[in-house]
């Protein structure tokens, strides 16, 4: 906003004659220049010197990438994220299957400037992009957001005191896929191996940990549940870094059940005099039939829960998945694509008003495979998981 530049209340006037001191005007009309003290010459010199050095520092900066993320650049050329992952051969799923790094169509264009250069832009990129056929990689509106190596996420989640998915299946299987980044496990990386029998894990690898409901059963819903026993087990998968908990929260109603909130205030206060934030992904849609009145209403009430800790909770609320061509006819009504698209425009609407940052999911799975025409596989919701993640390096670490 620019400010409106002060009026004089009248003209200037000039000096006048004073007996026995003389203006500069009369020091002039003798030959004289105005006489300057050594102070005055040492001033001018220095703000011409500071002038001189800040001229230097903006070109120096200007010819410098710039970048709001909280990790380093990555200028590594990998072909594919997913090459040392587990599972990588058996389920058939490579990096560059669902994610395309951005090419620049001038030689001069500099990588850096390719991506989301704030989280404003990254949320509506990642939520307005688009696909060029079905199943192809998914392509961001205007900009590009990032595929992190697990160092580097390893990286970001440890700015955070905690991290907490908060939400219906549909989010339940964005922490699965953000459990198989972690694990670099795309085989069997959402689940609790150690309580699986053999037979189970051959039937549970790959999409299937997240379609049969005998798998889902053994989905990893707490960080601490594989600290705890994964090592112990014959089939070891651990994280990259477990330093920073993680929980996923099942909720299909608001208000929640009282022990939903004990665990979420567990989180709030795990470490009372943590500087570092906790940040919370937030979603229902599915679960309530798309109910306006429960989704915000849920809202509501998580923010308030936050707000009495005292903590620097940020939340993401995320939009529901656009409905599959296999929907049931039975469901296209209540649950179809133009039910769910007013759905995430108005939550879109109602999160924002409450000052809650908010990623929309309908364009990106809108011309994608679902086995259900409900939910999707893992060349889905591991984009989705990183996207996520991309929310996450954007966030202020204090």
């Amino acid at each position: 906003m620019a400010y409106p530049f002060p009026r004089f209340s009248s003209a200037p006037q000039t000096p006048q004659y004073v007996k026995g001191v003389e203006s500069p005007s009369s020091w002039q009309s003798r030959g004289f220049d105005k006489p300057r003290s050594h102070a005055t010459r040492w001033l001018l010199l220095s703000l011409i010197a500071t002038a001189v050095f800040l001229v230097f520092l903006a070109k120096s900066l200007a010819s410098r990438p710039r970048q709001t993320d909280r990790i380093p650049f990555s200028h590594s050329d990998i072909d594919d994220f997913f090459d040392h992952f587990e599972g990588r051969q058996g389920c058939g799923i490579a990096s560059t299957d669902i994610y395309i790094l951005p090419v620049a169509l001038h030689p001069t264009t500099q990588k850096h400037s390719l991506y989301c250069p704030n989280r404003a832009k990254l949320l509506e990129a990642m939520s307005g992009g688009g696909r060029h056929g079905f199943d192809t990689p998914y392509f961001p509106l205007g900009c590009h957001f990032r595929w992190f190596t697990t160092p580097e996420i390893c990286m970001i989640l440890d700015r955070f005191d905690s991290v907490i998915f908060l939400g219906d299946n549909t989010l339940r299987h964005i922490y699965s896929a953000f459990n198989m980044l972690l694990r670099e496990n795309i085989a069997l990386g959402g689940l609790k191996e150690w309580e699986m029998k053999e037979s189970e894990r051959e039937v549970c690898r790959c999409d299937n940990q997240l379609s049969r409901p005998e798998c889902l059963a053994y989905s990893i819903l707490d960080s601490r549940a594989l600290r705890s026993n994964d090592a112990s087990s014959g089939h070891s998968s651990p994280y990259l870094c477990d330093r920073t908990p993680h929980v996923f929260i099942p909720i299909d109603r608001s208000p929640a059940a009282e022990d939903l909130h004990n665990t979420f205030n567990s989180f709030l206060h795990r470490e009372p005099d943590s500087y570092k934030p906790i940040a919370v992904i937030h979603s229902l849609s599915l679960a309530t039939s798309l109910a306006w009145p429960t989704a915000t209403s849920s809202m509501d009430e998580w923010v308030t829960i936050a707000d009495m800790s005292h903590k620097n909770v940020p939340f993401l609320w995320v939009g529901p998945n656009a409905a599959g061509h296999l929907k049931p006819p039975s469901q296209i009504l209540s649950q179809g694509n133009n039910a769910l698209w007013h759905y995430t425009i108005e939550m879109a609407k109602e999160a924002e008003a409450r000052q809650l940052d908010t990623v929309g999911m309908y364009n990106f799975t809108l011309q994608s495979g679902s086995w259900d025409g409900t939910y999707y596989g893992q060349e889905v919701v591991l984009v989705q998981a990183m996207m996520v993640i991309n929310w996450l390096s954007r966030l202020e670490s204090t």
